[in-house]
C-alpha cells in the first residue's frame, strides 16, 4: 500500500513538474530564432491580418529583402510573432519586437522551381559585367537593389524592372516586374470590370496595370506608378480586400 502511495505521489509530482515546464516555455520570445519560427509556423490559431497594418520595420524588411516578389498573406500568432507569406511561397518570420528571425523553413526547392531564400548584395559588389549590361541596355535606369538567390543574381532597376543574371554575370531574363508561382496574365488579356479600374485609378493615380494573377480564391493586380510598384488584392468577385507593397 505504501509502495502504491509512493507511485501515486510520484506520478502527481511528475504531472505538476511537466505543467510547470510547459508554463515556463510559454514565453516564446525567449526561444531561439529557429524554435520561435517553427512555433509561429505551426500555430493553428494565428489570424490573417491586413498587410498594410504591419509595423513599418517589417514592411521595410520585406521591401529590401523580397523585392523580387510581393507579400501574399500575413498572419499574426498571439504571443509569438508574425508570419509573412510571399508569392514565391517563401516565409519571413518576426518576433514581437519586429525583428526578422533566422530560420531554415525556406531551405528547399520551392514551387517556382528555384531555390528559395536569398541574400542582399551591396550594389558596389555587383560584377562589372552586370553593371555594364545595365548601362548599355538601360542607360536611364538606376540600380536600386540586388540579391543572390540560389545560383542567380536578381537586380531591380527604377520602375521596378527586374533583371536576372547567372552567378557569373551572364544576362538571362529581362523586364520582369515580380516573381509569382501562380498563373499570371498580362492586364490586356483580362476583362477587368470598369468599377475595379476606377478603384485602381483612385487608389493609385496614374498607375499602369501590368499583370493579373489568380491565387486560390483571390485575384492579384500588379501596377506600376510613379512611386513604384503596388499590389492590389481582390476576392474572386472583384471585391477589394487590401493593397500591399
Amino acid at each position: 500500500m505504501k509502495k502504491f502511495a509512493f507511485y501515486l505521489i510520484g506520478g502527481a509530482l511528475a504531472v505538476w513538474l511537466a505543467a510547470c515546464t510547459k508554463e515556463a516555455v510559454t514565453d516564446f520570445q525567449q526561444l531561439d530564432d529557429e524554435a520561435l519560427a517553427t512555433a509561429i509556423a505551426g500555430d493553428r490559431g494565428k489570424q490573417e491580418i491586413d498587410p498594410s497594418t504591419l509595423p513599418a520595420e517589417i514592411l521595410t524588411y520585406a521591401e529590401e529583402n523580397h523585392f523580387d516578389t510581393y507579400i501574399d498573406a500575413v498572419y499574426f500568432a498571439e504571443g509569438k510573432g508574425y508570419d509573412l507569406v510571399f508569392a514565391t511561397e517563401e516565409h519571413a518570420f518576426f518576433n514581437l519586437a519586429r525583428r526578422a528571425l533566422r530560420h531554415h523553413h525556406n531551405d528547399r526547392m520551392g514551387p517556382c522551381g528555384r531555390l528559395l531564400g536569398g541574400e542582399a548584395i551591396p550594389l558596389d559588389a555587383l560584377r562589372p559585367a552586370i553593371v555594364q549590361y545595365i548601362e548599355t541596355n538601360y542607360p536611364d535606369a538606376e540600380i536600386l537593389r540586388a540579391k543572390k538567390k540560389g545560383d542567380r543574381i536578381i537586380v531591380m532597376l527604377s520602375g521596378h524592372v527586374l533583371l536576372v543574371f547567372t552567378e557569373n554575370g551572364v544576362f538571362e531574363i529581362d523586364a520582369q516586374h515580380w516573381i509569382d508561382c501562380r498563373p499570371c496574365a498580362p492586364a490586356s488579356q483580362v476583362d477587368i470590370p470598369a468599377d475595379v479600374l476606377a478603384l485602381i485609378e483612385t487608389t493609385v493615380p496614374g498607375a499602369e496595370i501590368k499583370r493579373v494573377c489568380r491565387r486560390g480564391d483571390r485575384i492579384v493586380v500588379g501596377v506600376i506608378a510613379a512611386d513604384g510598384r503596388h499590389i492590389l488584392v481582390f476576392d474572386n468577385n472583384w471585391n477589394f480586400l487590401f493593397t500591399t507593397p
